[in-house]
């Protein structure tokens, strides 16, 4: 009885050990860790952020013995779709395609008969904006990709079809969101020092700073964090006649500052006069005259085969 007792007693000790090593560790693993032109952003809050040229990774994190998991927020989804009542589009639809690595291989339209490849095989040349007008409005929207079975980074992403009820808009942005959007967990050790790569064996501790020391202004660490959830999944989007100037990644707009145009449907500048409103901007900066495009939520389910208009919805090449 008493051998029992003491094996029950170690293992209770090596319980709190363990669970104080790491208690530990997390009160003092919050800062900022720079590599190679790579900033990684521990907050107490649980959050992280990665922060490189080009890349904006956030997320939340733990803790298991000496190693703390960085688990990045990846898309719930490959598409989503906004949209507004556009009062000028008396027939059809119109609806603007975003996205970096838009292809042949993203099919749009009715299912399962009317769907057609996004552009021609080897587009090059893009214009942007990508804006189709639809002679007829479809009841559904029917987006899939063909090619997407895995990540940049190996993880498998489900082939679904997604289906969006265009109900009373006539006006949509589609945003696709491609697969480098999508990470595998990050592991990292911890060390005295700092954190070590687990992926790369080094040796060389990432040496812990403060976010004051690394970031002239907090504000701008701030900004980065909230434009993430903007870009990632936002509630809506404001765009003006060129799909310029959407409050995600570029600047936070204050609808405030807005006169709503009810006939018009449109966000219109209280600081700018009326007779100096541009309605036809594209400028990427012109925010005077503001649409806003409401996220709509729909369904998916597994690919199955569906019919391929020959025709693609926009055809792009330089070899003219």
């Amino acid at each position: 009885m008493l051998l029992k007792f003491n094996k029950l007693l170690v293992l209770l000790l090596t319980f709190c050990a363990n669970l104080a090593c790491a208690q530990q560790s997390e009160q003092h693993i919050d800062g900022v860790y720079k590599s190679s032109g790579t900033a990684f952003v521990i907050n107490k809050n649980k959050t992280f952020l990665i922060i490189a040229y080009g890349t904006l990774i956030k997320g939340t994190w733990k803790i298991e013995n000496d190693l703390i998991y960085l688990q990045p927020k990846n898309p719930e989804a490959q598409f989503y779709v906004y949209a507004r009542k556009n009062p000028t589009i008396k027939d059809g639809m119109r609806v603007c395609f975003m996205g970096d690595r838009l292809s042949s291989a993203i099919l749009a339209g009715k299912f399962p008969d009317k769907m057609q490849p996004l552009f021609n095989e080897d587009a090059n040349c893009k214009d942007f904006p990508s804006v189709h007008l639809f002679n007829e409005k479809m009841d559904t929207i029917t987006l899939l990709e063909q090619e997407n079975q895995d990540s940049d980074r190996g993880i498998e992403i489900p082939k679904l079809m997604y289906h969006f009820a265009s109900g009373d808009f006539n006006d949509f942005i589609v945003q696709h969101m491609q697969s480098s959007l999508y990470h595998n967990d990050f592991v990292l050790k911890i060390g005295t020092e700092g954190l070590y790569p687990v992926s790369d064996q080094s040796d060389t501790p990432i040496r812990k700073s403060t976010k004051e020391e690394e970031f002239s202004m907090l504000e701008e660490l701030k900004f980065l964090d909230q434009s993430f959830d903007r870009a990632f999944d936002a509630d809506f989007k404001l765009v003006n006649n060129g799909y310029n100037t959407h409050d995600d990644m570029d600047q936070e707009i204050a609808l405030a500052a807005y006169r709503y145009d009810t006939d018009k449907n449109l966000y219109v500048s209280r600081a700018i006069p009326a007779k100096e409103l541009d309605y036809k901007s594209t400028d990427y900066h012109y925010d005077g005259v503001l649409m806003k495009f409401d996220q709509i939520k729909g369904t998916s389910e597994p690919q199955i085969a569906v019919k391929i208009l020959p025709k693609p919805l926009f055809i792009a090449s330089c070899d003219n």
